[in-house]
């Protein structure tokens, strides 16, 4: 009889079998995206001058950097909070959206007038000032998308879905710019990002609605499900907009600092680095929500998925210094190879050195204490906002850089002080090799 009832249960989506498979489907679809995406850089950086360019990169950077604050703020509490909840996880998911889309209107009409208030060359155009604010909107409904699909153990349709946005934008760029010529590269990515809402919502809330492959029980109670992803959601959002919001905003920043031809360079390059920090963060992501599902082995998954983002990472720096540089100069001898190789390099030993604190926190969100990571993300984004200034008036882009990698190792550092405390302290207490983390005391 037991042996029927196996036959007919569904294999769970959530566990120790299931993350590296999904952590896989990620990392796949991390590297469509960079490929899709240099192509699309690459076609900016030919055709747009880098004046021009830096303008756009740095409306598109405020556009990425507050979208993406509320879309992983939202999204990451999804992936502590829905694989835990059962069949609460209905309401819990509408209470997101809700959220979201709330945060992303206030935030994109202040965002929008702020910048056209304090950047130079879009000073009183509010036209700009709209599209940062639909931007924003589009980009937080497709970012929180994705984390929505790793929540729900739908991370395999992550590739197809980066295929289709990534082709979308190179497709509609070039048309862009041999018609309307104003802010192409921003456009581009708002409308891309606007039809993969458009295509894959309902299919996400018919997935959740009916439960699909989806357990029906969990760790949260149904009465506590909406106060936990309250109390986690704050969290998740304030972490998400002093860790990714704080780096996405910098071509924005670099920019203003020191001015549209560096803040170009800096952003071609970021943008492509960027992406070796999106595979950690998105194996970091797979991390949270089966080690919610699964708290027994997050340990064990945790090693794997270092080892493993930690080979893709070191074999995509050295991919990223042998091309980048060469490329950027053919696409356009502006961008000198001397200088775009510094920036690279800088920028690939950050995304090397964040790997282990991105683990550590993904292991923190999946016990949803975040206290620790709050405080650390808050300290390093004081510091990074504090050298800035003087690294791009001092070195422009290559300055911006040396700020990152500085903003990295110390988080990095500070994760590991917190860890080894934790770690010694409850193996002096006779405890084991079992981290303070794995209490669960709430609100840390």
């Amino acid at each position: 009889m037991s042996a029927d009832l196996d036959a007919r249960t569904p294999p769970s989506r959530y566990g120790a079998q299931r993350v590296h498979r999904d952590a896989i489907a990620v990392a796949l679809g991390s590297v469509i995206n960079a490929v899709l995406g240099v192509a699309f850089w690459a076609f900016a950086a030919r055709f747009v001058v880098p004046a021009e360019l830096g303008v756009m990169t740095a409306v598109l950077s405020v556009i990425t950097a507050v979208g993406s604050v509320i879309a992983a703020g939202v999204g990451d509490a999804y992936t502590a909070v829905l694989p835990a909840v059962g069949r609460a996880r209905p309401a819990v998911f509408r209470r997101g959206l809700r959220l979201s889309a709330l945060l992303s209107v206030v935030a994109g009409v202040t965002s929008g007038l702020i910048v056209v208030a304090s950047l130079t060359e879009v000073r009183a155009d509010y036209a700009v000032a709209a599209l940062i604010a639909v931007g924003i909107v589009a980009w937080s409904a497709y970012g929180l998308q994705g984390s929505t699909l790793i929540a729900i153990g739908r991370a395999n349709w992550a590739p197809p879905s980066n295929i289709a946005h990534g082709v979308v934008k190179i497709v509609v760029l070039p048309a862009l710019c041999a018609t309307i010529a104003w802010q192409s590269v921003p456009v581009a990515v708002v409308i891309a990002s606007v039809g993969m809402v458009v295509v894959l919502r309902p299919a996400i809330k018919r997935l959740i609605d009916t439960s699909d492959g989806l357990p029906t029980t969990g760790t949260i109670s149904e009465d506590q499900a909406m106060v936990e992803f309250r109390r986690v959601v704050t969290r998740t959002t304030a972490l998400s907009g002093l860790n990714l919001g704080v780096l996405a905003l910098t071509p924005f920043l670099v920019t203003l600092f020191a001015g549209p031809g560096e803040g170009a360079r800096f952003a071609l390059v970021f943008s492509i680095v960027a992406t070796l920090d999106f595979i950690g963060a998105s194996m970091a992501v797979s991390l949270a929500v089966h080690a919610s599902g699964e708290p027994g082995s997050a340990a064990a998954m945790a090693k794997k998925l270092l080892a493993r983002s930690g080979v893709v990472t070191v074999l995509g720096s050295i991919g990223a210094a042998a091309v980048v540089p060469v490329a950027l100069y053919a696409l356009n001898p502006a961008y000198d190879m001397g200088s775009t190789l510094e920036v690279v390099v800088i920028l690939c030993a950050g995304s090397m050195i964040r790997l282990p604190y991105l683990v550590w926190a993904a292991l923190r969100q999946s016990e949803r204490r975040l206290r620790a990571p709050l405080v650390l993300s808050g300290a390093t984004a004081i510091l990074l906002f504090a050298m800035m200034p003087v690294c791009c008036a001092a070195l422009g882009a290559v300055g911006a850089a040396w700020a990152i990698l500085a903003h990295q190792a110390v988080l990095t550092a500070g994760a590991g002080i917190v860890f080894a405390r934790n770690y010694f302290g409850d193996h002096g207490r006779g405890r084991g090799a079992v981290p303070r983390s794995s209490s669960r005391k709430k609100g840390n």
